[in-house]
Parts: structure tokens; C-alpha cells; sequence
């Protein structure tokens, strides 16, 4: 059957016309695209075989910048052991405003339990699970970064400094996501409830870092080196 034979309603001249120009565009350029007409119980279509490997190659591309949960890979993740990671401030698992922008912005209290064997030094990063960033690659909004934390600590006291780079115990707090040091309390927009992730690594190495380092440089750092991993959610809303 031919495009000719086919009785096509007034809106669909244009288009049954637009797709002859486009056969007989192809027939001069056969090396350009190679469109086929089908005409069958669904109507009158084009097939561009090209044209329908671009668009898998676009999908496949946005899955590539667009990562499923946000979730760092799982070299990173600490499956060698679990540490349960508990804090004392964020009771039931909520965030008071104590701990946020809208209140005084003090780091919560946490404590853990002993790490596996091999643990030289612990690291810890806060992200926001609902606040991703970035447009071309997606990331998590950091809210803390600490590292260096001796193998012998089994807490961090209530209200650490933001301001201060290396604690007593030679400590050192990093760069938040909003470029400054140390604590960034939960401060999402609107009233939607958001999900904060505080998570400890133990290592089996002391990362040698800059006292200002970010969480990419940590994470970078880690890399193969994590032998243990403790996290707690909770949540927070204005």
C-alpha cells in the first residue's frame, strides 16, 4: 500500500506529505537515513532506524549523570563490618531546630560502637538524601565532614565549633556544601521533611589530607580503604 491509497483526514495531509518530501530527501542522500513508511492498524508512521538509536543513547546517557539514589559505590559503603551509630540528640530518629538553621545550628552529640580490628581512624560525612545538587552529575548536599577521628573515640561531644579546623585529638573538620567548615545544620527549603544521613567509616588508614579538605577528596581517599561503616537517618522539617 502506498502513501497515495491511503484516505488520511485533513489533519493529517501535512504530515503524510511532510513524510513523501522526507523519502524522496533520502533517496538523494541514501547515506544520511534510511526511513521506512509503515502503514498498518495503527495509522501511517516512519521508522528512522538512527533517529531510534539516538534516543536510546540519550536515555542511556542521563542514566549515566543521573545516579539511582545517590548512593556513593560500594567499595565506599563499609560492608566489612557494622558499626551501630546512635546520638543522643536526635531522639526518635527527628532533628530538633537546635540542630538546624532555624535554631542555635550546634553539631548533634553522636557515639558508636567499638570498630573491627584494623581500624586506624574514622571518618564521618552528613548529607542531605533529599537535597541533590548539580545538574550534569547529581550529588548530595554535605552538611558535615570530619576525618582523622582517632581509633580509640567511641563519641563526638554536642556543639563542635564549625569554625574549628583540627579538634584536641587532632581531628580535622572539612568543607561543607555550603563552602564553610565544619557543621551545616539542616536548613531545607520550604516545609517539605527531609532525610539526613550521618555516616562513620572506619579505616584502616588515617586519610592524609588538608585540614579543609571536601567530601570528594575524603571519599577519594578511602577508596579501598574502609573496613567498617555505622549510619543514622533522621529527619527534619520547618
Amino acid at each position: 500500500m502506498s502513501c497515495e491509497e491511503i484516505k488520511t483526514p485533513p489533519r493529517g495531509v501535512f504530515f503524510a506529505r511532510l513524510i513523501l518530501t522526507r523519502q524522496k530527501f533520502s533517496g538523494a542522500f541514501p547515506a544520511l537515513h534510511k526511513p521506512q513508511l509503515i502503514c498498518d492498524d495503527h495509522g501511517m508512521r516512519n521508522t528512522y532506524p538512527r533517529l531510534g538509536a539516538l534516543r536510546w543513547l540519550a536515555i542511556a546517557l542521563f542514566a549515566i549523570v543521573t545516579p539511582i539514589a545517590c548512593a556513593p559505590p560500594a567499595e565506599q559503603q563499609g560492608t566489612a563490618a557494622v558499626i551501630t551509630l546512635a546520638s543522643s540528640s536526635l531522639a526518635g530518629g527527628v532533628i530538633p531546630s537546635k540542630y538546624a538553621c532555624g535554631g542555635e545550628g550546634i553539631s548533634p552529640a553522636l557515639s558508636w560502637t567499638a570498630p573491627p580490628p584494623g581500624t586506624q581512624s574514622y571518618a564521618l560525612i552528613m548529607t542531605d538524601l533529599d537535597g541533590p545538587k548539580g545538574f550534569i552529575k547529581r550529588h548530595l548536599f554535605v552538611h558535615w565532614v570530619i576525618y582523622g577521628l582517632p581509633a580509640a573515640a567511641r563519641e563526638l561531644p554536642e556543639g563542635i565549633p564549625a569554625s574549628q579546623q583540627q579538634l584536641a585529638d587532632g581531628t580535622f573538620q572539612g568543607k561543607n556544601g555550603n563552602y564553610g567548615l565544619g557543621y551545616a545544620g539542616p536548613c531545607p527549603p520550604g516545609i517539605a521533611t527531609h532525610r539526613y544521613a550521618l555516616t562513620l567509616y572506619a579505616l584502616d588508614m588515617k586519610p592524609d589530607l588538608p585540614a579543609d579538605a571536601n567530601e570528594q577528596a575524603l571519599r577519594s581517599a578511602m577508596r579501598g580503604h574502609i573496613v567498617g561503616r555505622g549510619q543514622l537517618i533522621a529527619t527534619y522539617h520547618r
